[in-house]
């Protein structure tokens, strides 16, 4: 419990008692201890002088050894009630007497005695005291009772009445001295609480002492005499104030009548301006709209032109027709994003994506925009920042070509280098500095400040000279400020410009991938260009391997003979520029063959910043196994070394096997689980074409019950991850445990390839790991050695005609969408392999639309299984792009994100995959690829109605739904020219395609 004083007279009392107690208690603790030592030495001396006295008495029964006298003088002892026991020893220290005044108590006396000493014993004193006469002839033992307690207590009980009584008078002096202090105090306060009470002023403080609380009295009268001058000062300004606002206020009335009437003149001329500038921004946005269609007509005719044998100066005319083309079809789309950006109807994407990806893309488009120019385009590897990018990859891609483009536009000679750096990063955002810096004309240092305006550009000969609307720059603004960044420029005329902008990244921690198998390659990059050679070397650094240099097809020979000289292993690729001074890239090549005269000659890739169709007329070009276009990025150098290897492999494969394509699991029992119908189709087909007897369960429960009444049937397991019921790591760890089942090889399956799930299927049980689509040589090869099986030799006849059969199927084209030559290379059967992408047709042209259902329904885990298992079908049919947005939608709906975006484009994908399954399929049977399927025609006209309406409105908002809807009663071929023209924004077009189904299908508008 506290308690809280509010009288400083209270608190004054308080203190004096409080030091006087403190005082009094101190010096009664010192007294009391001073008479106790004082009492304890008295005690003492008074059993020494009685020790004395008894020691004479006895000395004469001592020498005459006379034991009774000395038995009766102890025995005198009784007198006095404080003796407990008392004791004379001989002088050899036997026991010559003895007084014990209780009787009944043992071993009082000592058997011998002890040193000539006193001391106390908790309530006891005693000690020994020599007998002299002549000599030595004795000792007296004396036991005394000490009763501290009692002295204690009589001690304390005075003491304690000296204290209170001390205090008491304490208590009175200081009651009457403290009013010297308060008095004055409670003064001041009293006047303070009627100032307070009263509101008055005029109150003073009596000053009655001339201290500290003195002053403290003057202070608060001058602080009074202050607020009342104060106060009256105030009184008189509010009432100048109160005639001021009574004329404020006629004033403000009259004031507010003009401007009520200017505000509705003015409202009435911004509602003008804000028409005029959504009707221009409409305008723009349409007529973009309405020149793109027209323009994409013209390219694809172009191409289409360009693909024939022209004759003459038709192809450079075409050339030059598709050039024009595409100049004004960027015109046309800097137009549309600034008209979105006027209008606030750009919006920024935040989906995973591939920072190497977007390189790529930036390479190949200004690769081709740089190849006639005396320049080299360099760029930079993507980095590794341990995980995936979230954001609008269009977005930056947009911005890197824009900046990009601007730099070889405006540089006739020298270098153009996009640079890459990471700027910060902490555990969920990593900020990002790109950079495009070339050695063109530079910009004005007054003309830095407007470069990113609109319309602006540094010169206003610059338009005439290279064309150009000055949108650009401005358009790169507001996206990376969109974005979250910002965006800058360093340049000096004469010298080149630097462009510059950040951007803040969301990024998750990426899941290991199962390590690449074409890793730590020695490679040699031989340019003459040291920052050409610097990035490239850089570059493959960044994927693994081990980069040299050299500087000339010379010094690279030099450090190549040095190596064999040495007998060091050879580089595994050489990197050799086409373009060299003194010996360039293919004299070097031909010296290199030359010094490899067998199989061990390594993987030589021109590269060249000129011409390809230049570079494969020259008559040496068969000495190089590939050629890779400046700038080269980390993917299409690994791809460009990937399909080196793949050549050279190809050809040695088929001479080897040729004598030996038999059976290569003759007779192996295999269980496939898995709750795809077309995976376990083609699992099934590819086991069975080796020899294999497939058995197929749905699920884990099947395969448990299918187990379980044939625990022998078995040889081994294929069991996918992800499935209904019992999932494949439960059922794993159940066919161990119950059913005993602990030597059956299982192999996982899964359309992922996350070192977190091989690690969680070997935790299962699981025996090895697969990932789909099945890699079918990786797959036999598990299989034979799990399952401890040999491959059956046919005869080499046979072998060539299965060889010739595989040619003939590679001759098939690819579709859009379809990467048919590499789905017959897993399904070896092109009947089957057609009937079963009919049937993912049938199974998942609704995907996207229940997908979208399930993120409605903020369902992520169906979402995601979904997903991952239209990964896992399209990925087998060879659907790369379905494939690769399915995988994309599962991993935004693992992190619970939004993937509106990213199911428009699945939604893209599964529809021009179903377009080219329907004419893939249909060729052979002569189906006319236009001619509408309908279930229901009574539901496809209607739908067709509304889309003509839907597309009277120009809003594709409106449409999409439609469309779905039609997606149940139309072909898929049939709605993809509407979806075409729709995403392109060509209405008119679009209203003419859905006009012309209505009338095939007889159907009235």
């Amino acid at each position: 419990m506290i308690v809280r004083l509010r009288s400083v007279r209270h608190k004054l009392l308080l203190m004096v008692l409080a030091a006087n107690f403190c005082t009094l208690v101190a010096a009664g603790s010192a007294l009391l201890y001073h008479d106790l030592m004082e009492d304890r030495q008295k005690t003492v001396s008074a059993l020494t002088t009685l020790s004395n006295i008894l020691g004479q008495g006895s000395v004469t029964a001592l020498e005459f050894d006379d034991p009774k006298t000395a038995n009766e003088s102890l025995g005198l002892l009784r007198a006095d009630p404080n003796i407990i026991a008392a004791a004379i020893y001989t002088a050899k220290g036997a026991l010559f007497a003895e007084y014990v005044r209780d009787k009944g108590q043992a071993n009082v006396i000592p058997a011998a005695p002890g040193i000539e000493s006193f001391r106390f014993d908790g309530s006891e004193l005693a000690g020994f005291r020599r007998i002299n006469g002549s000599k030595e002839i004795g000792t007296v033992y004396v036991k005394q009772s000490y009763n501290l307690s009692q002295w204690l207590q009589s001690y304390l009980i005075i003491l304690g009445g000296v204290l209170l009584g001390s205090l008491a008078l304490g208590l009175i002096v200081s009651s009457w001295l403290q009013h010297w202090i308060s008095g004055p105090i409670h003064a001041v306060s009293n006047v303070a609480r009627q100032v307070m009470a009263k509101r008055d002023y005029h109150l003073r403080a009596v000053k009655s002492t001339e201290d500290e609380i003195g002053q403290l009295a003057d202070a608060f009268n001058g602080m009074l005499q202050t607020l009342e001058h104060e106060i009256a000062e105030r009184s008189t300004a509010e009432s100048e104030v109160r005639t001021l606002n009574v004329e404020l206020e006629q004033r403000v009335t009259k004031r507010t009548t003009e401007l009520q009437i200017a505000n509705q003149a003015l409202s009435t001329r911004t509602d003008e301006a804000e028409a005029a500038n959504r009707a221009k921004a409409d305008f723009l946005a349409n007529m973009s709209h309405e020149i793109r269609t027209p323009m994409n007509a013209i390219l694809g005719l172009a191409y289409l032109l360009d693909q024939r044998d022209l004759e003459g100066d038709a192809p450079q005319l075409v050339k030059k027709i598709r050039n024009a083309g595409r100049s004004l079809q960027s015109i046309i789309n800097d137009i549309l994003d600034f008209s979105k950006i006027e209008a606030g109807r750009l919006e920024i994407e935040h989906v995973p994506f591939q920072l190497a990806d977007v390189l790529d893309n930036l390479a190949s488009i200004m690769g081709a925009n740089a190849g006639d120019k005396d320049l080299e385009l360099v760029i930079a590897p993507a980095l590794d920042i341990g995980g995936q990018l979230l954001g609008d990859a269009l977005r930056v891609e947009q911005v890197l070509i824009n900046l990009t483009g601007n730099a070889i536009k405006f540089t006739d000679h020298g270098v153009v280098e996009v640079g890459l750096s990471l700027v910060a990063k902490d555990d969920k955002i990593a900020t990002l500095r790109f950079s495009v810096r070339d050695t063109g004309i530079g910009i004005p240092l007054e003309k830095q400040t407007q470069i990113f305006s609109a319309f602006a550009q540094a010169d206003t000969s610059t338009t005439r000279r290279f064309g150009g609307t000055g949108l650009g720059l401005a358009i790169c603004r507001h996206l990376v400020t969109k974005m979250g960044g910002e965006i800058g420029v360093l340049s000096e005329p004469g010298r080149g410009s630097e462009f510059w902008f950040t951007i803040p990244l969301e990024w998750i921690a990426a899941k290991e991938y199962v390590p690449a198998t074409l890793a730590h390659l020695d490679i040699l990059v031989t340019d003459d260009s040291e920052i050409a050679r610097e990035n490239l070397a850089l570059t493959a650094k960044s994927i693994g391997w081990m980069p040299n240099k050299a500087e000339s097809g010379e010094v690279a020979m030099k450090q190549i003979r040095t190596r064999l000289d040495n007998n060091h292993r050879a580089y595994d690729v050489l990197l050799l520029d086409w373009k060299m001074p003194g010996m360039d890239g293919l004299a070097t090549a031909k010296a290199i063959r030359g010094a490899f005269r067998d199989n061990s000659s390594p993987i030589l890739l021109m590269v060249t910043a000129f011409s390809q169709e230049e570079l494969h007329k020259q008559p040496d070009i068969d000495l190089v196994d590939g050629v890779l276009s400046k700038p080269v990025t980390s993917s299409s150098l690994y791809n460009g070394v990937a399909e080196a290897l793949r050549r050279r492999g190809h050809h040695n494969d088929v001479r080897l096997r040729v004598p030996h394509k038999g059976k290569r699991l003759p007779g192996v029992r295999v269980l496939v689980v898995d709750d795809s119908d077309i995976n376990c189709e083609v699992a099934s087909r590819i086991l069975e074409a080796d020899g294999a007897v497939v058995t197929l369960a749905s699920n884990g429960k099947a395969a448990i019950d299918w187990l379980h009444a044939n625990p022998k049937a078995v040889d081994i397991v294929l069991m996918d991850v992800q499935m209904p019921v019992m999932d494949g790591y439960e059922t794993t760890l159940e066919m161990r445990k119950s059913l005993q089942l602990a030597d059956l090889p299982v192999i996982a399956l899964t359309a992922g390839a996350f070192k977190a799930q091989q690690d969680a299927a070997q935790k299962a049980g699981m025996n090895a790991f697969v990932a789909k689509p099945f890699n079918v040589e990786e797959l036999i090869a598990i299989i034979q050695r799990l399952a401890h099986c040999q491959p059956e030799v046919v005869a080499a006849d046979n072998a060539e005609g299965e060889v010739r059969n595989e040619a003939a199927i590679s001759t098939i084209e690819d579709l859009p969408g379809i990467a048919i030559a590499r789905g017959l290379k897993v399904w070896n059967d092109l009947a089957a392999y057609k009937k079963f992408l009919g049937k993912f047709a049938d199974d998942y042209a609704d995907c996207a639309r229940r997908l979208k259902a399930f993120h409605t329904q903020n369902d992520h885990v169906a979402a995601a299984a979904l997903a991952h298992k239209l990964k896992g079908a399209a990925g087998n049919m060879a659907l790369t792009e379905v494939a690769q947005f399915a995988s994309e939608v599962e991993a935004i709906a693992g992190s619970a994100g939004d993937p509106s975006m990213a199911l428009d484009r699945l939604q893209s994908a599964i529809d021009i995959a179903l377009a080219s399954i329907s004419l893939f399929t249909t060729e052979e049977t002569g189906q006319r690829a236009g001619q509408p399927v309908v279930t229901d025609k009574k539901q496809a006209a209607p739908l067709l109605a509304e889309l003509l309406q839907a597309l009277d409105s120009d809003n594709p908002d409106q449409a999409e739904p439609i469309l779905d809807a039609l997606a149940r009663s139309l072909s898929p071929n049939v709605l993809l020219p509407l979806r075409t023209c729709i995403d392109n924004f060509d209405f008119r077009g679009a209203e003419t395609i859905a006009r012309q189904i209505a009338a095939d299908l007889l159907i009235e508008e």
